[in-house]
């Protein structure tokens, strides 16, 4: 009976300590990093009323007789989950995701805390406010670095702190280079010019011998043969039989292998040998059947309808050259693209007119050369002249040189030679180049004749062929120039330009770096750049051999030497060259200033990060955090604070994220992870629990008031 009575009183004691542990969980609700505990129940020792016995032939065994002597605590735990991050914003508020523990110091030990709610005291130590106590970490050095040997120690943000100057050692460049930025000249030019396709005398192929290709008709209509054509020669003879021969046209077909194969078919089997075919002077070509047989239906075909109809009117005999014709018939006048050899007597406009020129007349040239009238220059018609001296005397004009100075080293005025349909200047005509740039542009042009006999034909046709037309105008050669700020050791700044001059070889660029102040150039301020095809440099060079840009800041400062990154072979990353718009720039340089510390960063390994007034970000400190073997082993203090115990393990000192899987979430506090739901349940549990054990108390004073009784 009066071992109820101490049951009783070990459970009342029991179910105080665990109110005790709830009141203190509901009273943290609030505190930062706070994680809940919670008490187990033992029961307390056994009395042994009797032993078991075992089995004993055919009875079995009993089972002992014990009775509890009442309960006692087992255990009182800390719950370590995880609790919700709350968002401050304040940069020195932080939360540990994870098991680890914020380190502080006091001077003389070490405690531990989930507590990030940091601020700075008056010397810049991060310090916890409740106690003052010194976060834990490791200092950079004054670069941003931590050298091997770095040990772990208070964190103290030097607000206010210089960083020293840094003088600049690279400067970078990226982006684009036109490919299409080449200097340009003035292309202008006059209408055609034709000639006779026919000897220059009787009987003599005039050389070179003109080819089907560049022939024109009577009307100056092109023929409109092209290579891989095929014409067709057919003749019908005095019985009615037909005769053909085909001539697959090539570049180099000349009029002269076509006359050779018309010529093999009207002296062919069926017709007589003394038939001639020759060409006349004006290009037609004569079919002469004197001695010979008579030729019926004579023409010459193509294969392609868009020059068959052309070609079959320009030869073409009529019905019948009669037998014994000593005179001949005539095919249509042929002409070819003018040459510069032609005389100027012989030659006609693009729809095949005498120009209208009589001995006498004065061919003035006029016109601008980068805005400037040049003087009037004059050729003297005497008749004599050839077109050569025409393009002499409007070369001289203009003062141009021979050539125009591009890769393709064309003369600056020239006839335009027959079977070039790709260069958008028409064959025979008069091609006038001018010199690169815009300074040397070719503006208003006029080439003209008077007519100095009234009674004579006027060179109208002429001088209505002489209206140029420009193809491509003047253009300066590309420049770009981009500048940067660099630094020297003191920290004084000096800008620099570099510019990028093309130079008309295609992938080939010079560059340039001048200077705005007084610094003086030492070297290695000029050189040149080439792309390879994949519009990536391939090389980059400097003119005296340097390997970087230097100079002297002319302030008692060192020499600045300056490398020059522009990319690499097969890398994008720098300057490139594409056929696109020029943008190329100087990107970067690693020098700055000297600077003072203006803020500071946190990322979620803890490096803390201070940003200068010169925009250099380096390194402050990393802050470590501690893990535990057992960290629900950890002795409490006051102020939220941990200390290690017999049975926590030693603290194992990690960088967030890299050693520990913890992280930190700066700007941010840990709640207390106490479940108010929970604890209002285990309260009301644990009351009912306390209120049975003071009934087991009551009820055993009743029964033992009633065994008093019993004597009285």
């Amino acid at each position: 009976m009066i071992q109820s009575l101490y049951d009783g009183v070990s459970g009342l004691r029991s179910e105080q300590v665990a109110m005790d542990v709830t009141g203190n969980n509901i009273a943290n609700v609030n505190t930062t990093g706070f994680k809940s505990g919670r008490v187990t129940f033992k029961e307390s020792m056994d009395q042994l009323l009797q032993g078991a016995s075992r089995p004993a032939g055919e009875a079995g065994g009993t089972n002992p007789m014990q009775i509890g002597l009442g309960t006692a605590v087992g255990s009182i735990d800390t719950v370590l989950t995880q609790g919700d991050l709350q968002t401050t914003g304040q940069i020195t508020d932080l939360a540990l995701e994870g098991t680890s523990y914020f380190a502080y110091s006091n001077g003389k030990g070490i405690s531990y805390s989930r507590n990030g709610g940091l601020q700075f005291d008056s010397t810049g130590k991060l310090v916890c406010p409740t106690n003052g106590y010194a976060l834990q970490g490791m200092m950079a050095a004054s670069d941003g670095t931590y050298p091997v040997g770095s040990t772990i120690g208070d964190i103290t943000v030097p607000f206010g702190q210089a960083a020293p100057a840094k003088p600049t050692t690279e400067v970078s460049y990226g982006s684009n280079l036109n490919s299409d930025s080449e200097g340009l000249g003035t292309v202008t030019h006059t209408d055609r010019f034709l000639a006779s396709a026919g000897p220059a005398n009787a009987g003599v192929i005039p050389n070179p011998d003109p080819t089907l290709t560049s022939l024109f008709d009577p009307n100056g209509n092109s023929l409109g043969i092209v290579a891989n054509d095929v014409l067709t020669i057919s003749a019908t003879d005095s019985t009615g039989t037909a005769h053909t021969a085909t001539l697959t046209v090539a570049a180099n077909t000349t009029l002269s292998d076509l006359v050779n194969a018309i010529s093999g078919v009207v002296t062919g089997p069926g017709f007589s040998v003394q038939n001639v075919v020759t060409q006349n002077p004006n290009g037609s070509i004569n079919i002469n059947t004197s001695g010979g047989a008579v030729i019926n239906d004579l023409q010459v075909t193509s294969s392609r309808p868009g020059s068959n109809s052309y070609v079959a009117n320009a030869f073409s005999w009529g019905p019948s050259i009669p037998m014994a014709d000593a005179t001949g018939v005539d095919s249509d006048k042929l002409l070819r693209p003018a040459q510069a050899t032609d005389p100027i007597a012989n030659i006609m406009d693009a729809s095949g007119n005498a120009l209208g020129l009589q001995p006498g007349d004065t061919i003035s040239i006029n016109g601008e050369v980068g805005g400037k009238t040049v003087p009037t220059a004059a050729l003297n018609y005497t008749g004599a002249e050839t077109l050569q001296n025409l393009l002499n005397t409007i070369q001289g004009a203009f003062n141009l040189p021979q050539t125009d100075g591009t890769p393709q080293n064309n003369l600056s005025v020239s006839m335009n030679p027959a079977d070039t349909p790709d260069d958008n200047i028409p064959d025979g005509s008069i091609a006038i180049r001018g010199q690169k740039e815009t300074a040397f542009a070719l503006q208003n042009l006029s080439i003209s004749a008077n007519n100095s006999n009234q009674d004579a034909t006027a060179p109208t046709a002429l001088n209505a062929n002489m209206a140029t037309t420009d193809i491509q105008a003047a253009r300066d050669t590309a420049q770009q120039s981009t500048s940067i700020v660099v630094y020297d050791e003191s920290g004084d700044a000096h800008t620099i330009t570099t510019t990028f001059t093309a130079t008309g070889t295609p992938g080939e660029w010079l560059w340039q770096i001048n200077t705005q102040g007084g610094e003086k150039v030492l070297g290695g301020n000029t050189g040149k750049i080439t792309f390879g095809q994949d519009g990536s440099p391939s090389s980059f060079t400097f003119d005296d051999g340097s390997s970087q840009f230097s100079f002297d800041p002319m302030n008692g400062s060192n020499v600045v030497k300056v490398n020059l990154n522009i990319g690499s072979p097969g890398s994008f990353t720098g300057l490139t060259q594409f056929a696109s718009p020029t943008t190329a720039q100087a990107k970067s340089q690693d020098g700055y200033p000297m600077g003072k510390l203006q803020s500071i960063s946190v990322d979620e390994s803890g490096n803390i990060s201070g940003l200068y007034t010169n925009g250099v970000t380096k390194s402050i400190a990393q802050i470590y955090v501690a893990d535990f073997n057992n960290p629900a082993g950890l002795m409490k203090q006051d102020n939220s604070m941990l200390t290690e115990s017999s049975n926590s393990g030693q603290a194992v000192m990690q960088i967030p994220g890299v050693g520990t899987p913890t992280t930190i979430k700066p700007g941010a506090l840990e709640m207390s992870n106490v479940d108010l739901a929970t604890e209002f349940t285990n309260m009301m549990t644990t009351q009912r629990a306390y209120q049975a054990d003071a009934k087991v108390i009551t009820t055993s004073d009743t029964l033992l008031q009633t065994l008093v009784q019993l004597v009285q």
